[in-house]
């Protein structure tokens, strides 16, 4: 009984692939665009993001009665696509959560909602992706998202505002890879410039029109982006 239902689990594995993750430019702001951030804020910043879509959940849902067999729930919160099969979608939670009888509570990794890909019928349930069979007890509360995620790899390129004083503008220049918990500085550098030489300035290849600023807060038009990545 036991090697049936492994084997039924693992054909079910079989049977679906990874979604790939979007993966396109981060640049800031749009080329001719005025602009205004405030000081630590990036003038400039060139990079690329990593998003995978997804749905947001509003409601709690659970399955199961957690005596006479597991309850699984989802707590709300966002779920990323990250697999499909032939006819759905299958949005996998980092809340999840699976009650034994005899074990108690645990966190569950392996599941979360799912869908036709067309987008019609209901939102169901998965504990094993390729099944899309759970009914929860209430009706999912979802709305379409896109989750962006961590790039490793991803090279950031930033001009960032460190204020004015005595008619001096100064910048950070900074080179970040990879993204959040993973990311590294791999180059920085402070930048002074003279607004009493002209209101264009410019580094990398980067050109900025000034048009206002103050110790706080800069206020300009980007004329020209950084110069392409080696």
């Amino acid at each position: 009984m036991i090697s049936v239902v492994v084997a039924g689990l693992l054909s079910a594995c079989a049977s679906t692939h990874l979604i790939t993750p979007q993966i396109e430019p981060a640049d800031r702001p749009a080329l001719g665009a005025v602009a205004e951030i405030d000081l630590g804020e990036a003038a400039v910043a060139t990079g690329q993001r990593r998003s995978l879509p997804g749905l947001s959940l509003a409601n709690e849902l659970s399955w199961g009665d957690g005596v006479l067999r597991k309850r699984f729930t989802v707590a709300p919160g966002r779920l990323a696509a990250r697999q499909s099969d032939a006819r759905h979608i299958y949005y996998f939670s980092d809340r999840m959560t699976a009650r034994d009888p005899l074990f108690g509570t645990a966190p569950y990794a392996s599941g979360g909602l799912c869908r036709a890909k067309d987008g019609s019928g209901p939102v169901r349930g998965f504990i094993t992706p390729g099944q899309c069979v759970l009914t929860w007890n209430a009706t999912p509360e979802v709305r379409d998202i896109r989750i962006e995620e961590a790039d490793e790899g991803a090279r950031r390129r930033e001009l960032i505002y460190h204020g004015r004083a005595e008619g001096r503008l100064r910048f950070l220049y900074r080179e970040t890879s990879g993204d959040g918990a993973f990311q590294t500085q791999t180059q920085a550098q402070t930048i002074d410039y003279d607004l009493s030489q002209s209101a264009v300035i410019g580094f990398r290849g980067a050109r900025l029109e000034v048009l206002e600023a103050d110790n706080t807060r800069l206020r300009y038009r980007l004329l020209a982006p950084f110069d392409a990545e080696d």
